[in-house]
């Protein structure tokens, strides 16, 4: 890996930690980058709830990309929160290309730690939290 796209050794892991507020549901949002994975833990329960890992493949032939989403731990049948991996892995690719930091090899894999209410579902919590998640990544990489 180039060392312009990774944090420093000597500071990490990068921790983050953010409340959030939206349609009065609140949400707990905690980034930590190591030197091998990014891990996201969002939590409106005070629980992890389910665990999930996503990567990206990049195609040497065609240069096409792959997303991969695996439910470590939890519920298996909540097609949501894999959303919220691709998601996040998704955008975070697209920040590193744009600040330049991205290479085909230079992305690691997304561990997401997730537990959402019945009710804290909806699109406007989806997209903020997203938004919240990618400005502490952006913000973990100057640091």
């Amino acid at each position: 890996m180039d060392d312009q796209i990774k944090p420093s050794i000597a500071s990490l892991p990068v921790t983050i930690h953010r409340s959030l507020l939206v349609n009065q549901i609140h949400s707990e949002i905690m980034l930590q980058r190591f030197s091998d994975r990014t891990f996201v833990l969002i939590t409106q329960i005070g629980k992890v709830g389910n665990l999930l890992s996503c990567s990206l493949e990049t195609s040497d032939i065609d240069c096409s990309k792959t997303y991969h989403v695996s439910n470590l731990l939890g519920n298996r049948e909540d097609s949501l929160l894999g959303v919220y991996a691709r998601a996040i892995l998704e955008k975070i690719v697209d920040l590193d290309k744009e600040q330049q930091r991205y290479s085909l090899t230079s992305t690691v894999p997304l561990l997401l730690g997730i537990a959402l209410k019945k009710e804290g579902r909806g699109t406007e919590i989806f997209q903020s939290i997203i938004k919240q998640v990618i400005s502490m990544y952006d913000i973990s990489s100057h640091g």
